[in-house]
């Protein structure tokens, strides 16, 4: 990857702990009937700032740290808790301009389909939640190819409209409590780029992505866009849009497909203790193939878990 081509992050961040977020919600709840269930999803325990951290120190190419989010700044950038020019906070208006029908917002598929208008963003970006982090240092081309292709960490699986199971689940999906199928909006998100027996699956690191196939595919295509949008919150009905410009790129553009994910996945933290969790974290940096964690539901573990996390990164990241 040549030095020269700018690559910028962008991470989408909500506080879920903040009580005008909160009434805000609430109120979108209420008007459209909605249970409450799955909520909690957007609270948050300080992950924020040791994503942006281990992005500034594993990632040091990375021109621009965009923070996508609704009226809200980190409080680490209160604090000035870190000083770095390269991170910028930018709020839904900006990327919902012309749209604004359709905030407030609290899909973040919807948010992540708006992404590639953040202004001043680079072709070549990095899409990151804030659960994500990295722990080991990475290089331009661990992302895009020297060429400047995505380089796509994941593997090919069936396409739900493949499995006749997945079928009839999905008839029965309406008298569930369950949010809307991550993979599946993968799956249909192949469907509409052309693939309709597999999709790329991607699992929960950072994602490389084009900017201008996101420009050019909802200029053609604009009434997909805001039927995309018009849901408050997460809809079956929906697609995922990284996948969405993965599979756009595989078939279009050229992409390096990578099936060593570098990533360790920590999705049952309630069940450990806070001594079998350093443990983990330990074992997972020591694995030479993984580079990439990705912590689900922080805030739902112990104090004692999430004070072992927070001790754990700053030791790896030199934070005194």
């Amino acid at each position: 990857m040549n030095d020269k081509i700018p690559i910028d992050v962008v991470i989408t961040w909500v506080d879920g702990n903040d009580p005008l977020h909160q009434r805000k919600m609430s109120l979108a709840v209420s008007s459209e009937k909605k249970k409450k269930n799955n909520l909690s999803k957007y609270k948050e325990a300080g992950e924020i700032y040791y994503c942006v951290q281990s992005i500034i120190k594993f990632a040091p190419f990375i021109r621009n740290i965009f923070i996508v989010t609704d009226n809200q700044v980190p409080l680490f950038i209160k604090n000035k808790k870190v000083h770095d020019k390269r991170i910028k906070v930018v709020d839904h208006k900006e990327i919902f301009k012309g749209l604004e029908e359709y905030m407030p917002t609290f899909n973040p598929r919807c948010i992540d389909a708006l992404l590639h208008r953040v202004p001043g963003l680079s072709e070549r970006f990095i899409y990151f939640n804030d659960d994500m982090f990295l722990i080991k240092k990475t290089q331009a081309k661990d992302w895009f190819t020297v060429a400047g292709k995505p380089v796509l960490r994941g593997k090919w699986s069936k396409s739900y409209n493949t499995m006749w199971h997945k079928k009839i689940a999905e008839l029965f999906y309406s008298f569930t409590n369950k949010r809307p199928s991550y993979n599946l909006a993968q799956s249909v998100s192949a469907n509409m780029a052309g693939f309709n027996n597999r999709y790329y699956r991607s699992f929960h690191s950072g994602r490389p992505l084009l900017k201008s196939v996101f420009e050019e595919y909802f200029k053609k295509n604009p009434q997909i866009l805001r039927n995309q949008l018009k849901y408050k919150f997460r809809n079956r009905n929906q697609f995922m849009p990284y996948s969405l410009g993965w599979h756009l790129m595989i078939k279009n553009r050229g992409t390096d497909l990578k099936s060593n994910i570098g990533l360790k996945e920590i999705t049952n933290i309630k069940r450990n203790s806070a001594l079998d969790f350093e443990q983990l974290l330990n074992n997972v940096h020591k694995n030479p193939e993984v580079f990439s964690l990705n912590i689900q539901d922080l805030h739902l573990g112990s104090k004692s878990t999430q004070d072992c996390f927070k001790r754990w990164m700053n030791n790896l990241l030199g934070i005194i």
